[in-house]
């Protein structure tokens, strides 16, 4: 038995201003109005009354019956037997003069404290006490028993092995004991493991409990609402809060990986600003749900770990269609802290992190030495003769790269291509050669060690009438590269009040502050540390001996060395900025109304307000802007003008986001002849937001004046193209019926089911389109409780789920209607006029994605649930799903938002918890997870100026490759395979004939459609096989976690290591291109490099169609991997030393993440999941040091 909940309590934002005012005001005042009576108010209410009328029912139903009309908690050991038969009839009786009616003539006694009753078992009479007990020497002992926090466990139950000695402990946790010497005790509580104690010659013991979180029944949180984890007939996983709150990370979608079977986490990178992707079973991403309020994945985000009370995965229709549109894609639901009766209890944590220095080794670049030996072997080429040597001939490679720069000062490149190394000049040789000395390291000057702060500080507690639960964090975290931050204050506050036994009010503010510091990037991205360290030369410097800047002129993509636009990522950092604040206050107003212990009210206002305020500022000494003015110059009377003013440049961004939500919903449950079980939800929700959004650029930027300059426009038409404001506004409106309820019989068969019916103003056009019915059915068959099954008393738990349901999808960025937006034309030279340019045909018969959902589970536990194992298999199949058309040109329109494709889900999860060895100092527990998702695309459209095959019949992260038969030996050409696979040039395969025309260019002979048949199915880029690991080792005081997870069976499209063509030597590259075929390295791994003289039908086709490059089959790697997720000891400090001091409870604990991962081959990357992204920053190792204190 448990304390019922004292509050729902949930979380929320706000819409338009005036009313977020309004509201905030009102609910600060109440906020704080219930604090202060939670408080003051230490009345308890043992003068509360109570009305049963219960005949021939367990003991055990009247208490429950005494708790769900009062704030009181029963508190017993074992040896209460509250399976015996009662029947009790009273009205409006005080609960003591019920109890002691209730225990008249037995051996039960009770103790009222506060909301505790404690019930003991009486004194037994001497005579019951065996001759062996009377006969031993007696010793007294006192005792206390904690948990693992220190804070007391009432009612424990402390027995002498092998004897009737016994007693509990008081309210304090203590006890008193007289026993005979060297006697063993035995200490339990449920949800606890049952610990024993040798007593010695000491006289007063301290016994630390561990919690059983394996032999509990959980309480699981499920579609608005709670039900027992035995009696679900759901798919449904549960995340421990208390292991996400111990990873040391600011960003709580990090420390989800591998911690329940289909919840599939993918971390493209490590930054600050990365955030990790989530989604249930392969599908799109889960709807989001704080404290019974629906909300945006951000809100997710920047939850506060430390506030997570519960976290639970919904998975299939049986658990996800009674929230509607958007949960066909899986829900995960929080529950928050809140406040419990009883003294007030402060905790206060805090985590240092040390995160190393990155090390780039792995990008596998080339060296000095190696980079100039390349840039030699480049220049050395022979130019084309374009037009048949009518004009000077081209370069096969752009002359750049210090080493061209220095051949163009002493006049030499001609020299060098006739008479190679010998014909340059010995200054020409020495400043070349000089050039391999110097091997500037990147990954030094570019990143550095960071350290990360956290801090959190909560209060809570509370009366039976108040209680309240209020927090505060801050985390400061530094990031890897200079310059770049973030900070982040939460504040919660929670109280709940109960008016009388049936009115209770709840109010929640949940608030938060993010600042986020950064630089502003650039065209091609080079501020990116990562990806600037891959192409930035070794021997490039950025600073000369008197610390100015240097300036890279050859990292920006060219032919030609460009001296206008000098690069230096030092001074880039010194004057450009990028700083985001996001604010939000999310608030929540409950009220519910409990009439008796089957009917229940229940109804919640959420308010919810975002406002993001972003300021983007490039000064006039940045690469930013040099390279802004160069793209945007032109000639207007014999004069060259530039477009942008000198100056700098500021670009500010607002953006506030609302969203208002009203709920009421009515319970009903009941209890009929001790084997009918009923409980019946239904209600209505009405949701409505709103997203605003205004942005402004100005250039010509002074910061000591705060002044901007007008651009210099050539004419109206140039002006038009520059939108310097920009604004825009969207609403939405949802509304929503919905019904759950569950039958069960015999604590046996469990009928389940639910229905909800949503409206949208997305699909307004036809009014049959506008409502989408969503449904579930579902079923349970508790086998354990059957007769032939309970004979086996090894077999705690043995139940098969069955559940079927349609649900809903909603794509906000479409629209039923005619969408276009406003825009200039030119009539005339210098006259415009303005006009609306179509993005979308209206299609009335625009209508709701649908999903249609089968899910088949088995949960089995034995040996006293030592051993829990759930296997899911699930089939899931999305229709009418929505994408946009293509339309014929007759039709006036260009395409046309409809609904259009099909695919389908399958897969298997597996969730096996194991309880593998408790002693009486040691335990060691296992959870291992995993999940198999496949998934195949049914029906879609397949563009016809698509290249690679359609998608149809495949995964929808499917890759296409041109599959390679090797390297021609004598060409050094790459072979593709053919339909009949044989091995063929590029020239073969695509029928490709020179034009003849001087310039090199070539006829290519398939069509499109031709040439997706060329294309092979590899792989699919989503991991079908994922899951994780995690162990806990206990030992005396110490405790040890291991966190392993996995994904298995991954493809990756790479960017790939060199281009066969068009190689710029300006930037550096890896060590690949070294093992290219030449003439003096005919087995080379990778392709010739290919130019106008060179294999020119590859130069042509793979320098025009880099596509078909890059979907070579060699760039595709396998991506398998299991990531030691973290690893962490902790030691909880002995209550002995902490007494004097007052303190309750400390544990200190010190943890590594990310230490090792093993994987497939990841070469040139510094983490298998950042493969094929140049620009991620990789999860870094970290090392964190926690120390938890409580008062």
């Amino acid at each position: 038995m448990k304390n019922k909940s004292i509050g729902d309590d949930y979380k929320l934002k706000n819409p338009h201003v005036n009313l977020f005012y309004r509201a905030m005001r009102i609910t600060t005042f109440l906020l704080f109005f219930c604090s202060f009576c939670a408080l003051a108010d230490n009345v308890n209410s043992q003068t509360a009354k109570v009305t049963i009328k219960r005949s021939n029912v367990t003991l055990l139903d009247v208490l429950n019956e005494i708790e769900n009309q009062t704030n009181y908690l029963f508190i017993y050991s074992n040896d209460i037997n509250v399976k015996r038969p009662v029947s009790i009839n009273v009205n409006a009786k005080a609960v003591n003069s019920v109890l002691a009616k209730l225990f008249a003539g037995k051996d039960v006694a009770y103790q009222m404290e506060g909301t505790h009753i404690v019930l003991t078992k009486t004194e037994k009479s001497l005579n019951e006490v065996s001759v062996q007990q009377q006969s031993k020497r007696m010793e007294n002992i006192t005792g206390v028993v904690l948990d693992e926090a220190g804070e007391p466990i009432i009612g424990a139950s402390v027995k002498v092995q092998n004897t009737t000695i016994g007693t509990i402990t008081d309210l304090e946790g203590k006890f008193k004991l007289e026993l005979p010497a060297k006697s063993v005790i035995e200490i339990s509580f449920i949800g606890y493991r049952t610990k024993t104690v040798v007593v010695g010659k000491e006289k007063h013991i301290s016994i630390y409990m561990e919690e059983d979180t394996k032999a509990l029944d959980e309480v699981i949180v499920v579609g608005y609402g709670t039900t027992s984890k035995r009696k679900t007939t759901a798919a449904i996983a549960s995340v421990n809060a208390e292991d996400i709150a111990k990873v040391p990370t600011a960003n709580i979608t990090q420390s989800l990986a591998g911690r329940a079977p289909g919840l599939i986490v993918n971390t493209s990178g490590g930054g600050i600003n990365n955030y990790s992707s989530i989604s249930i079973r392969g599908g799109a991403t889960p709807l989001f749900v704080i404290d019974d309020v629906i909300c945006e994945e951000r809100d997710f985000r920047n939850l506060n770990p430390e506030d997570v009370e519960q976290m639970s995965v919904l998975k299939d229709a049986a658990s996800t269609a009674v929230y509607g549109a958007r949960a066909a894609n899986g829900v995960i639901v929080v529950t928050t802290k809140r406040g419990k009766t009883g003294k007030p209890v402060i905790n206060f944590n805090t985590k240092l992190t040390y995160t190393p220095n990155l090390n780039t080794s792995r990008l596998n670049l080339l060296n000095s030495e190696e980079k100039v030996d390349l840039e030699l072997q480049l220049l050395k080429e022979a130019r084309f003769d374009i037009l048949w040597g009518l004009t000077d001939p081209i370069p096969v490679f752009p002359e750049k790269g210090k080493v061209a720069a220095i051949m163009k000062q002493y006049n030499l490149i001609d020299i060098y291509k006739e008479q190679g190394w010998n014909g340059l000049t010995p200054e020409a040789q020495n400043a070349i050669n000089k050039l391999k000395t110097i091997n500037t390291d990147w990954n030094d000057i570019l990143f550095r060690d960071a350290f990360t702060q956290e801090y959190n500080f909560s209060i809570s507690g509370g009366s039976e009438k108040v209680t309240y639960y209020n927090s505060l964090g801050y985390v400061k975290e530094n990031g890897n590269v200079p310059g770049v931050s973030m900070s982040r204050f939460n504040l919660t506050s929670k109280t709940s009040y109960q008016i009388n036994k049936i009115l209770k009010i709840g109010m929640s503010i949940f608030a938060n502050r993010r600042k986020n510091n950064t630089f502003m990037t650039d065209t091609y991205g080079l501020i990116n540390p990562i990806y600037y360290s891959r192409i930035a030369n070794p021997y490039f410097a950025p600073f000369d001996e008197q610390g100015n800047y240097l300036y890279d002129y050859d990292v920006v993509r060219s032919n030609e060395t460009d001296e206008k636009q000098g690069f230096n990522i030092f001074e880039e950092r010194a004057n450009t900025n990028k700083e985001s604040v996001t604010t939000a206050i999310n608030s929540i107003f409950d009220v519910q109304l409990r009439f008796n212990d089957q009917w229940k009210v229940y109804s919640q206002i959420g308010v919810q307000w975002d406002q993001l305020s972003q300021e983007e500022y490039a000064g006039i000494n940045s690469y930013n802007i040099r390279n802004i003015r160069e793209n945007n110059k032109y000639w207007k009377d014999g004069v060259q003008t530039y477009l942008i003013p000198e100056g700098g440049m500021l670009k500010t961004t607002n953006s506030t986001t609302s969203q208002l939500t009203w709920k009421i919903q009515g319970e009903y449950k009941n209890t009929f002849g001790d084997i009918h079980d009923i409980q019946i939800m239904a209600g209505s929700e009405i949701r409505k937001n709103w997203a605003d959004n205004q942005a402004s650029t100005g250039y010509g930027y002074d910061p000591k004046k705060l002044t901007f300059q007008n651009l210099i426009f050539k004419d109206e038409a140039q002006a038009n193209d520059w939108n310097l404001k920009t604004k825009s506004y969207k609403e939405n409106a949802f509304a929503s019926f919905f019904a759950n309820g569950s039958y069960t019989l015999m604590n046996r068969y469990t009928l389940g089911g639910s229905v909800r019916m949503d409206g949208s103003d997305l699909f307004g056009v036809d009014k049959k389109y506008r409502f989408l019915p969503i449904y579930s059915v579902s079923g349970l068959w508790r086998l354990s409780n059957e007769s032939f099954i309970r004979q086996y008393k090894w077999i705690d738990n043995l139940a098969l789920r069955l559940s079927y349901g349609l649900q809903g999808n909603i794509d906000k960025g479409t629209s039923p209607f005619l969408v276009g937006k406003y825009d200039n034309v030119n009539i005339l030279p210098g006259y415009s006029e303005e006009n609306i340019i179509i993005n979308s045909a209206p299609n009335s018969k625009l209508r709701w994605e649908k999903t249609a959902s089968y899910n088949l589970g088995i949960d089995f536990s034995v040996l006293n649930q030592a051993i829990n194992l759930s296997v899911d298999y699930y089939y899931r199949k999305g229709t009418d799903l929505i994408g946009s058309k293509a339309l014929a040109l007759e039709n006036g329109f260009t395409n046309m938002s409809i609904n259009w494709a099909s695919m389908e889900n399958k897969g298997v999860e597996i969730n096996l918890q194991t309880r593998n060895i408790t002693t009486k100092n040691f335990s060691w527990y296992t959870t291992f997870n995993f999940a198999y998702n496949q998934n195949k695309v049914l029906k879609v459209l397949t563009d016809k100026s698509q290249v690679t095959p359609s998608l149809e019949g495949y995964p929808v992260g499917a890759i296409f490759a041109l599959k390679t038969k090797g390297i021609n030996p004598d060409t050094g050409q790459i072979y593709l395979e053919n339909k009949e696979g044989k091995a063929v040039t590029v020239e073969e395969l695509f029928r490709m004939t020179s034009n003849e025309d001087g310039l090199g260019t070539y006829q290519i002979g398939p069509s499109t459609e031709e040439q997706r048949d060329f294309y092979s199915y590899v792989g699919t880029s989503d991991a079908p096989y994922t899951g994780g690991f995690l162990n806990t080792f206990n030992y005396r005081n110490w405790e040890l976690n291991l966190n392993f997870s996995y994904n298995f069976g991954a493809h990756v499209k790479t960017t790939p290591s060199y281009n066969v063509s068009d190689l710029d030597p300006g930037r550096n590259m890896n060590r690949d291109i070294l093992d290219r075929w030449t003439p003096e390295n005919t087995t080379g791994k990778f392709p010739a490099l290919a130019t106008y003289n060179y294999n020119p039908a590859d130069y042509y086709l793979f320098s025009t169609r880099n596509d078909i490059y890059r979907s070579l089959d060699i760039w595709v790697k396998k991506l398998s991997f299991v990531r030691l997720q973290n690893i962490r000891l902790a030691y909880r400090v002995p209550s002995e030393w902490l007494h004097k001091l007052s303190i309750g409870g400390a544990t200190v604990g010190l943890e590594a993440r990310n230490l090792f991962v093993i994987s497939s081959n990841y070469d040139n990357y510094m983490d298998p999941e950042s493969m094929g992204n140049l620009y991620s920053t990789p999860v870094p190792k970290s090392i964190t040091f926690n120390l938890s204190l409580n008062f």
